[in-house]
């Protein structure tokens, strides 16, 4: 059994007001009118009064959803006007269908608004006709033209009214519709700046862990080489002991020399004072110290570097020498700077004994690191590994390019 289909009955205030309000004064403008005609003929228009009210009670509500709810709408809001039309009140009829078109604005698009608007000349004209034809033969010959001039004004009056209503209409609708439009997006741009703000925390976050992972990193490394030649020594031979726990005591004091300068700034480049080529030089002889594998450098910049690219360059070879002595087993490195006003490039390479058989690559955070302050300055990063034959790093970062500008307050 089918279950008849049932009409969905939204309602909706109405969304200006003020247009509410003026409604309300054409309606008791046309009660006034009313009212006067009582007393001329000595009765109360009860059902005139009735249409007015229920057109007044009609504009509390406007439906919403089903077109076809709205068409019965305002057929049932012309009908009242066309039957009070019939019981004689013409003079009202203006402002009435005036009320009618207001409301159409609220509940069609513009081909409804303008499809409304034209039915409701048609049946002011249909009035105006039957009009003239009962009030024609009344009007003296010498008052003819004036109230043909007077009927033709008012009609154009009321011509341009629709018009001018319709456009009102269409304008508070479309600024209305903007209103939204800007609110929604000026959500979307809250939204879309929290995301902002997020990824900026979570970027400064994984800078801090890299400058962490490789500055204090580094150092607990070197720390641990020391103190672990320091105990084999210890069981041999403890006279050759002190220079290595000298050593660890240097190491443990850079170490706590990076935490706090983690902890203080978060932003304190490695070796301010130096220029890069010293810097690597002082880190490359440090590392032959410590862990006593052979090393060769060769630098050759050209160019003064950028704060912040020659702060990734000391990290990058800091972390990749402490990834060869974690995991390569090597017994020689050899560390290459070149620089140019447009890119300098680094080389790191080894002996060791590469990545295994697989050919896979280790997934550690260091390298991860490397990669992450490579990517952040726009550069490449390459990694060429055989088993048993060594590893070698190249990285190319461009010196002056926007993503470098850009990337400054990132790559840290």
């Amino acid at each position: 059994m089918r279950l008849p289909m049932r009409l969905p009955l939204k309602f909706q205030s109405n969304p200006f007001p003020f247009l509410l309000y003026t409604e309300w004064v054409l309606l008791a403008s046309c009660g006034s009118l009313a009212i006067v005609e009582a007393f001329k003929e000595q009765e109360i228009p009860l059902q005139h009064i009735l249409i007015l009210l229920t057109l007044g009670v009609l504009g509390l509500r406007l439906p919403a959803g089903s077109r076809l709810l709205k068409l019965l709408y305002t057929a049932l809001e012309i009908s009242l006007i066309f039957y009070g039309a019939l019981l004689g009140y013409l003079h009202i009829l203006p402002m009435l269908y005036l009320i009618v078109v207001i409301r159409s604005c609220f509940l069609f698009k513009a081909p409804g608004r303008w499809t409304v608007a034209g039915f409701t000349f048609l049946l002011y004209l249909l009035h105006q006709v039957n009009y003239v034809r009962s009030i024609t033969r009344l009007v003296p010959v010498e008052y003819q033209q004036r109230f043909w001039m007077h009927l033709i004004a008012e009609t154009l009056m009321f011509g341009l009214g629709l018009f001018l209503v319709i456009k009102l209409a269409n304008a508070l609708l479309t600024e209305r519709d903007l209103r939204t439009d800007l609110l929604m997006a000026h959500k979307q741009l809250q939204h879309y700046a929290q995301q902002d703000k997020e990824l900026a925390t979570l970027q400064e976050r994984n800078r801090i862990a890299r400058n962490i992972h490789d500055s204090l990193g580094h150092a607990l490394t070197a720390l641990n080489v020391q103190l672990q030649a320091a105990i084999e020594l210890w069981r041999h031979d403890r006279n050759r002991v002190e220079p290595f726990l000298e050593q660890a005591q240097r190491l443990g004091q850079t170490a706590m020399q990076e935490v706090r300068k983690s902890v203080s700034t978060l932003r304190e480049e490695t070796h301010p004072e130096q220029s890069i080529t010293e810097a690597i030089a002082e880190l490359v002889e440090d590392f032959r110290q410590g862990t006593g594998i052979e090393t060769s450098l060769e630098a050759n910049l050209n160019v003064t570097l950028p704060a912040p690219i020659a702060h990734a360059v000391y990290c990058i070879v800091q972390e990749t020498l402490t990834n060869i002595y974690k995991h390569a087993e090597a017994t020689r490195v050899d560390v290459s700077l070149v620089g140019c006003p447009e890119k300098i490039a680094i080389r790191v390479s080894d002996n060791g004994c590469g990545f295994g058989q697989s050919g896979s690559t280790s997934n550690g955070f260091g390298l991860q690191g490397i990669q992450e302050r490579v990517a952040a300055l726009g550069g490449q990063f390459d990694l060429v590994a055989e088993s048993g034959g060594g590893c070698c790093i190249r990285v190319g970062i461009p010196v002056c390019s926007a993503t470098v500008v850009r990337s400054m307050a990132i790559s840290g």
